[in-house]
């Protein structure tokens, strides 16, 4: 089933996909890819977040001109899923077409989500 394209909330088409790093000063979950509303000469890009502009350091983000078509894979250290109290697997899939957290076994060449049930292949290659 191929993804549906999401309009950012002021209806208009994204200036383009934006994902964080592993470390910054950021509340951006990591993995997951948000539509670019803006990018400003001070070197902020602002990013629709839940139907909220947030503005981010542009140092922080790995930007595209393309939405993501496969699932983002996070590697978690221990000691931050302590920190933030939650229990998690230590590595866990992004949806690209819903930004839903998931984990699953093994190292699957596609998954499908169990939230949008949308099926996509899986980043092994670029691990966030």
């Amino acid at each position: 089933m191929p993804m549906q394209d999401t309009l950012t909330p002021t209806k208009l088409q994204p200036k383009g996909w934006a994902r964080v790093g592993p470390s910054g000063a950021h509340t951006l979950r990591r993995g997951a890819w948000y539509p670019v509303v803006r990018i400003s000469s001070s070197s902020i890009v602002v990013l629709d977040v839940n139907r909220h502009n947030v503005p981010v350091d542009r140092r922080f983000l790995e930007l595209s001109d393309r939405r993501p078509e496969r699932w983002t894979i996070v590697r978690c250290d221990a000691s931050v899923l302590r920190r933030v109290g939650r229990i998690f697997p230590l590595t866990y899939g992004v949806c690209p077409a819903c930004r839903h957290r998931q984990g699953f076994e093994g190292r699957p060449e596609k998954v499908e989500c169990g939230r949008c049930h949308q099926t996509a292949g899986v980043g092994w290659d670029e691990l966030s």
